[in-house]
């Protein structure tokens, strides 16, 4: 283990050493961008869908929450909920409905004024299941939509929901036009109509999606910038390059091997903000001898998170003891988790009905050094238990689509949370239908998850979400490695970029300085 860390560290240094040489090459350019309100941001996901319902990765939501809004938005600590375009809701006494007044004088990007219509058909699209929605399930509760009038409309609920304002952020429930504008749901799909600071300009997949000012936005003032282009670029290195020589602003989650060279770039910061992020583990469970909860104790046992903390990422992050994220509400900080111990690893594989030996395939995303180390690590770790593991490198598009086809034995992935209730992560990750498709099912962890979500009372529903991270830690179907703070890579001339803890983008506010 400490050999292949050794190693990892070797080549992290190389890997700063051409950062560097890019740094210093870059320090003389000048801004292709400068003097503009123009800015690129270069993304390690693309954006492949802008229909709120069906858009699935973060590439997609962190662009559709700039063209689309919601009845209720996150606040910046991701502590709770403001009004968006409600501006105002009543619960009645027995919690199954709630009554919205929404903001007057807000149009769409086709000039349209958007009313209580709209709304409902908003509403009423985003809770209708069909395969293609992954956050469907956040919105069962909500069994009808009343028009009381152009500016008022009542949600009747089939019970009570703890996390219905706070589900009512969620990108997948925006308001679009009613009936889409007159459109076919596929034009809507390539040619969307919201009523965010900032509109479709152009796009073109598998590059680029530039979003334009929208000028007719509600928030007077705003939004500052002319336009924003999400730019799509798998390599890590190359969207450290492209902010270093100025042909980006902002580079979407460097490398935390690359920070300490970003920091001595001239004209370049990292900004670093609380974040929901978690990496993770995702085992499938439905395959043997995954299937078999001694072997993945004994593969949670063989992790040693804190070298990985800091072999991989330098001290920028921390080990995670469980699978629900420290800056979120629920997260139960007394969760136990299976702490590095080989001698327990080989115990619990000696328990199982797994062959002495046996392989294994590790999907791992294209460009992204740091999921590459990681990969190299667990492969260390579990040859120890007699694991044999093949690393296969895939497109993040095919990393994903395979997880929902249930087409992988090991993945790893970086969960953030939409909203700030815990609801979501707990239906999305450990429910028995949940969307990481990890096989695992436990039917004491889906009660306790519907429970908590029907719940009123806080307490219970923090002791409901401790037990079942609990469980999670035990049974370890998915395990957590690190959470992480969202780290940035900034050019000084922008100014006022900040992101939520929800990972949500305040574009809105941006503006690009002359540089100097």
């Amino acid at each position: 283990m400490m050999k292949a860390l050794r190693m990892l560290r070797k080549f992290a240094a190389v890997a700063v050493a051409a950062v560097m040489m890019t740094s210093v090459a870059a320090c003389g350019s000048r801004s292709t961008a400068a003097d503009t309100q123009d800015l690129v941001v270069a993304r390690s996901l693309e954006t492949t869908d802008m229909l709120p319902a069906t858009g699935y990765s973060n590439g997609d939501i962190w662009a559709i929450q700039q063209v689309f809004q919601t009845l209720t938005r996150n606040k910046t600590d991701g502590s709770g909920v403001e009004p968006g375009l409600a501006t105002s809701w009543k619960k009645s006494a027995d919690g199954k409905s709630w009554t919205f007044s929404l903001r007057k004088g807000v149009k769409f990007h086709n000039g349209k004024t958007m009313t209580a219509k709209d709304v409902k058909f908003s509403i009423d699209f985003a809770r209708t299941a069909r395969d293609d929605k992954p956050w469907q399930f956040l919105f069962v509760a909500i069994r009808n939509v009343d028009i009381i009038d152009d500016y008022t409309v009542r949600l009747d609920l089939t019970q009570p929901w703890a996390p219905l304002l706070a589900d009512l952020s969620m990108s997948a429930i925006s308001i679009m036009p009613a009936n889409f504008a007159g459109k076919s749901e596929s034009q809507f799909r390539s040619d969307p109509i919201g009523t965010g600071p900032f509109k479709v300009g152009e796009w073109k997949k598998g590059d680029y999606i530039k979003l334009v000012r929208n000028t007719d936005y509600w928030e007077k003032g705003l939004p500052k910038l002319n336009s924003v282009t999400f730019k799509y670029v798998a390599d890590a290195n190359t969207r450290s390059q492209m902010v270093q020589a100025g042909q980006a602003q902002i580079d979407e989650f460097p490398t935390a091997v690359s920070v300490a060279s970003l920091k001595k770039t001239k004209n370049v910061h990292v900004d670093s903000f609380p974040s929901t992020s978690l990496i993770w583990v995702n085992l499938n469970n439905r395959k043997k001898p995954l299937n078999d909860v001694h072997v993945r104790r004994a593969m949670a046992y063989a992790i040693d998170k804190a070298a990985i903390v800091r072999a991989v990422y330098y001290g920028q992050a921390e080990s995670a003891n469980s699978m629900l994220s420290k800056n979120l509400m629920g997260y139960a900080k007394e969760t136990r988790d299976l702490k590095y111990d080989m001698a327990k690893a080989k115990a619990e594989l000696a328990k199982s009905n797994a062959p002495k030996h046996f392989s294994l395939t590790i999907q791992v995303q294209s460009g992204d050094p740091e999921k590459s180390m990681l990969a190299q690590v667990l492969q260390e770790s579990w040859k120890e238990l007699g694991i044999d593991v093949t690393l296969q490198t895939l497109d993040s598009t095919t990393v994903y689509s395979n997880r929902t086809a249930g087409d992988f034995d090991v993945a790893m992935f970086e969960m953030t949370n939409d909203i700030s209730d815990p609801d979501e992560w707990m239906q999305y990750m450990f429910s028995s239908s949940a969307n990481v498709n990890s096989g695992y099912k436990n039917p004491r962890v889906d009660e306790l998850i519907k429970k908590a979500a029907a719940d009123s009372d806080t307490d219970a529903r923090l002791k409901d979400y401790a037990e079942v991270q609990q469980i999670i830690a035990d049974e370890a179907p998915e395990i957590p490695l690190v959470y992480k703070p969202g780290l940035f890579a900034v050019r000084d001339q922008v100014k006022n970029f900040k992101v939520t803890t929800l990972g949500e983008y305040k574009l809105s506010d941006v503006s690009i300085a002359q540089e100097q």
